[in-house]
């Protein structure tokens, strides 16, 4: 009976470490540096401004659909994705995740900002305590704060590095001003 458990234990840890890497990966990689951008460009588009009056003005059945076929559309691209770098098409997959990025985005944006009628529908509301339940509960792992405390340490030292060479008074700065001092004796002695 205790092999069992330990076998279990064993599973269910090693099952919790891969889906807290995966979204720890798509947090800090996809969402991070490419959707989030893209997003907040998005939330800053003039025409935005209307539309978000349109999905205001909507009523909240024909709201629910728009969501859902939109928030079908990025998962499909997203299985479409998965499906071509499965079978070793990376560029064909590449490009059908970048098509998915601005969709995801507007999709978060539209849920953002139809919060309020969405969640009037009390099994969508259910599902969503769910999943934000189920991504607090990712978050609050020891596997997760372990490798997000790493994952920050890796990204201070990477600051500081950036800073020391890359500042306006780093390393690489040093060295330019160096050259500048030094670009017209050099250019005169190959002038000879």
């Amino acid at each position: 009976m205790k092999r069992h458990n330990k076998a279990r234990v064993l599973v269910t840890k090693t099952l919790e470490s891969i889906l807290v890497i995966a979204y720890i990966l798509f947090e800090e990689f996809i969402w991070n540096i490419l959707a989030a951008p893209i997003y907040r460009y998005c939330t800053r588009l003039i025409a935005i401004e209307s539309l978000a009056k349109v999905f205001l003005g909507m009523h909240r059945y024909v709201l629910l659909v728009v969501f859902i076929v939109i928030l079908a559309v990025a998962e499909v691209l997203g299985f479409l994705a998965g499906y071509s770098f499965v079978q070793g098409h990376i560029v064909l997959g590449l490009l059908v995740y970048a098509l998915k990025i601005p969709i995801a985005a507007f999709t978060f944006w539209l849920f953002e900002l139809t919060q309020v009628q969405l969640m009037s529908f009390h099994w969508l509301a259910v599902a969503y305590e769910f999943i934000v339940t189920w991504v607090e509960r990712f978050k609050a792992s020891a596997i997760h704060v372990y490798i997000k405390s790493h994952i920050l340490a890796v990204q201070a030292m990477m600051r500081q590095l950036k800073l020391a060479y890359f500042s306006e008074a780093g390393f690489i700065a040093s060295l330019k001003a160096h050259y500048r001092a030094f670009k017209p004796s050099v250019r005169s002695f190959f002038k000879r």
